[in-house]
């Protein structure tokens, strides 16, 4: 589907975002507008994202996170109104774009390595999944039904994916960064042709990586193969588990690519070599490790987690050894991690994990 540059500036994201801020409050959209001193028909506007928030100044923003901070709304919620407004410009550069070729110097998948925060941002319309720091927030009472997520068009949809497909096309081998971000983002497009084109993304990607221990490319073939995942496909993340983290560079690159994508990393990168390169030594896996013991018996990620905190323990030994309700919580993620789904090189990690956490506490 080509591009139309009739597709106004989407403010979904960010119009969600401030709904849901609202019912933080307890607000009416009335009460909320007579208390910001704007007409009711402006929050209407602004939580639709008929009227986006973007065409705010960015010190309007701050000023507008402020007062609602104030009125009662959870201060990370405020501070996400930024990231949800750069969500909603991402969505609209690609939904404008479709099928026609964004210049490499325009799109947004080359400019930075993305983070979880903001990528859970750009899917929230496609999986429903609101973002892990507002999920407790209180949807605001209403008269008709609410939606449960930021709305998009199936075109809207449709074009997205489109350009998904298209930049990770064009960027071939060349711009690793920009075809492994839209690779990430095409496993959220239920259509055939991105399953298809993923599982050969995975083939391509996971042969380039071992044969080049090209770190970069590991990380390619890392996010091809939870891709493939995600559709349902164990096999790929099995492969690339046993052949391509075989290797200790690819592991630790691996690893390291987990802690900048959970912000344990607080420095920004422009590509992954340089992530992989200068935050190699800047995280300690903490946030890590967190977060993997509480996502053990993820049908579709639990292989792939049971791994990467094996190799975390290995490689961060302190992080067990210095906290005892840390490692008993491990313990306990570990009793309820067997699954029949667990292949076999999976389950003999796990027996690992668990003799090593044994160990830590001595």
């Amino acid at each position: 589907m080509k591009g139309s540059a009739d597709v106004p500036e989407l403010g979904v994201v960010s119009g969600y975002l401030f709904k849901l801020m609202r019912g933080a409050i307890g607000c009416t959209q009335v009460d909320l507008a007579e208390r910001l001193g704007v007409d009711d028909t402006t929050i209407q506007g602004w939580e639709s994202g008929r009227r986006p928030l973007s065409a705010l100044r960015a010190v309007d923003v701050s000023r507008l996170g402020q007062r609602l901070m104030m009125m009662g709304a959870p201060p990370v919620a405020t501070a996400m109104l930024p990231s949800a407004i750069d969500a909603d410009g991402f969505l609209t550069t690609a939904v404008r774009a479709g099928s026609s070729v964004i210049p490499l110097s325009q799109n947004p998948l080359a400019s930075s390595v993305h983070r979880r925060g903001f990528v859970s941002l750009v899917t929230w319309p496609f999986t429903g999944v609101v973002p892990s720091m507002v999920r407790h927030l209180p949807m605001p009472k209403a008269r008709g039904p609410v939606a449960d997520r930021p709305q998009l068009s199936k075109v809207m949809r449709q074009s997205f994916f489109d350009q998904m497909l298209t930049s990770a096309d064009l960027a071939g081998n060349n711009q690793k960064l920009l075809r492994r971000q839209a690779t990430y983002l095409l496993a959220f497009d239920q259509r055939e042709e991105s399953a298809n084109w993923l599982m050969c993304e995975h083939r391509r990607t996971a042969a380039r990586s071992v044969d080049e221990r090209d770190l970069p490319s590991g990380i390619l073939s890392r996010t091809a193969s939870l891709a493939t995942a995600r559709k349902g496909d164990l096999d790929p993340v099995r492969h690339f588990i046993q052949d391509t983290l075989s290797n200790t560079d690819q592991t630790l690159a691996s690893l390291t690519y987990w802690a900048y994508w959970l912000g344990e990393i607080a420095d920004t990168y422009a590509d992954d070599g340089a992530m992989i390169k200068l935050g190699a030594n800047a995280w300690s896996g903490r946030h890590l490790i967190e977060h993997l013991i509480t996502h053990l018996d993820d049908p579709r990620n639990a292989e792939m987690n049971i791994h990467s905190l094996l190799c975390l323990v290995m490689a961060r030994k302190g992080l067990l050894e210095s906290d005892a309700n840390l490692r008993q919580r491990t313990r306990l993620a570990l009793e309820g991690a067997e699954t029949a789904e667990l292949g076999r090189h999976a389950r003999t990690e796990l027996d690992n994990l668990r003799f090593a956490t044994q160990l830590a506490g001595r």
